[in-house]
């Protein structure tokens, strides 16, 4: 009968390239742009990049509502 407090070497090395396949294809799923999930993750992730430097820029918006509303009006432009 085998040690129950002897590592089994066959099974560890299985679970681990199991774990590492997983982690493997859900990292290529999650960066897919060809998916419908991955795509919304990517636009999602790059709004929330563009939002944050936005706010870096301009300390004002920080607090900015939906699609940058604020209660102050609009620079006129020239």
């Amino acid at each position: 009968m085998n040690d129950p407090d002897r590592p089994d070497t066959e099974y560890d090395a299985m679970t681990a390239r199991l774990l590492r396949r997983e982690a493997l294809r859900r990292a290529a799923q999650e960066m897919s742009t060809t998916s419908g999930p991955g795509l919304e993750s990517m636009l999602a992730r790059i709004s929330a990049e563009m939002t944050a430097e936005a706010a870096d820029r301009n300390p004002g918006l920080a607090g900015a509502g939906p699609a940058g509303a604020t209660t102050r009006p609009a620079p006129s432009r020239p």
